[in-house]
């Protein structure tokens, strides 16, 4: 039996996109061309012939990749064999808290679907889905996004699985997500900065299978995947994945090379709760010490969470 095969597909050109002054914009809209983008990928690599064999479509639930996701996989949706909704997933979201990169609140969320007409399954959507504080699910800190990225893919390993055994021998899955995510959820980081916090361009797609047996729960706990031969060459590689361990350090070289951009570096934001809290305290004995007449102390720096939201994102 063929391994399912998971088509990994970056969103089209949104509004953020245009420009670091509107990263401001909050869950941004696709723009004119971010909407041709996808009528072109469509009609070039997934026209009806080829997507019906389709079996589900899942994006995070951002307003962008939900977009890119029906204009692209609209047909598929109606090819008798895929799920008729587009599955929408949280732990898909981008992986910054700059409000360009934050989705909408549940209600507003249901509206949008509503008003455009997206066949959109949103149950996996819950309140708080939107919230990217450092301490939470859904934190910019690297260690967390890695820990949403390897739950992501198990949960598409148990769609696969719930396909198979439904009878689809051929299982393809679609997944439309967001730029510095996709190099998460793949654990590949070759060429990551080749553009500013990824090396996907809008509207790229990538195919995979999962590594081992998608049986199997013993075989790979991760559910990794691999990029199929086929899907390397279209982008001009001959070589295979580099290994796992290779891309811990090269995941580093990134990470830096993405703050060299001026952009958001995940890896520098892995503070623990208690570490979070013992720093607020620190700063707030410092406050004290300088201002014992009881004024308002001078500005000692920015707070951890202001930090976070004030750092260049492009993804």
């Amino acid at each position: 039996m063929p391994q399912p095969k998971i088509h990994l597909v970056r969103h089209a050109q949104g509004f953020h996109n245009l420009g670091f002054e509107f990263h401001s914009l909050l869950d941004p809209k696709l723009t004119p061309l971010g909407q041709s983008q996808c009528a072109e990928l469509q009609s070039t690599h997934f026209p009806p012939s080829v997507s019906k064999s389709i079996s589900l479509v899942t994006a995070s639930p951002l307003s962008r990749t939900l977009h890119t996701a029906y204009l692209v996989f609209g047909p598929a949706l109606k090819n008798g064999k895929c799920q008729p909704k587009i599955l929408a997933i949280p732990d898909a979201q981008e992986t910054s808290d700059f409000p360009c990169d934050t989705g909408s609140d549940v209600e507003v969320l249901h509206g949008i679907v509503r008003d455009q007409n997206w066949p959109a399954d949103l149950s996996l959507v819950k309140e708080g889905w939107n919230v990217k504080t450092l301490q939470n699910r859904y934190s910019p800190a690297g260690d967390a996004i890695k820990r949403r990225a390897r739950d992501a893919r198990v949960l598409l390993r148990e769609k696969a699985r719930e396909l198979h055994a439904a009878g689809d021998d051929a299982v393809e899955i679609v997944l439309v997500a967001h730029g510095a995510y996709m190099h998460y959820i793949s654990n590949d980081w070759e060429d990551a900065a080749k553009f500013t916090s990824t090396g996907w361009e809008n509207c790229e797609f990538r195919t995979y299978n999962f590594e081992a047996d998608f049986l199997n729960d013993n075989a790979d706990v991760d559910a990794f995947f691999v990029e199929t031969t086929e899907s390397r060459k279209r982008r001009g590689k001959n070589h295979p994945m580099i290994s796992h361990e290779r891309q811990v350090s090269l995941c580093d070289e990134m990470m830096q090379a993405w703050e060299d951009q001026g952009c958001q570096n995940p890896a520098k934001l892995n503070v623990l709760p208690s570490e979070a809290a013992t720093q607020q305290q620190k700063k707030l004995e410092q406050e004290k010490h300088l201002d014992p007449e009881g004024q308002d102390p001078a500005p000692q720096g920015l707070s951890l969470e202001r930090t976070n939201t004030e750092i260049e994102v492009m993804a």
